[in-house]
């Protein structure tokens, strides 16, 4: 593990490990669905968004870019952030009243 996170950093590394996991979580929705009346593909996706946010930043700060790469890529990860915001707004609207928010 010390050799891939040597080659690639800590951020690329665990922005994978985040990917795989909203990845994991986004295909497995029909068993939880049937199992237990759970919907994950939006948090799974969200998630996944996240990782792909996560890479970007660590690609951009291992490159050392500048200019306009840097504005771009920083817009690119913004932009990729904006679902986890709702997904956020979700969550703590459930946890005042106990009701889901239903965009």
């Amino acid at each position: 593990m010390k050799k891939v996170v040597d080659k690639f950093g800590k951020l690329v590394v665990a922005s994978f490990i985040v990917m795989g996991v909203g990845l994991v979580t986004f295909m497995s929705t029909p068993i939880w669905w049937f199992r237990f009346g759970v919907d994950t593909d939006i948090p799974g996706f969200c998630i996944l968004l996240a990782g792909v946010a996560i890479c970007i930043v660590g690609l951009a700060r291992r490159k050392k870019l500048s200019g306009v790469k840097l504005v771009a890529l920083v817009v690119l990860a913004s932009v990729l952030s904006i679902p986890m915001l709702f997904l956020i707004a979700d969550l703590i609207y459930y946890l005042i009243t106990g009701e889901e928010l239903g965009w």
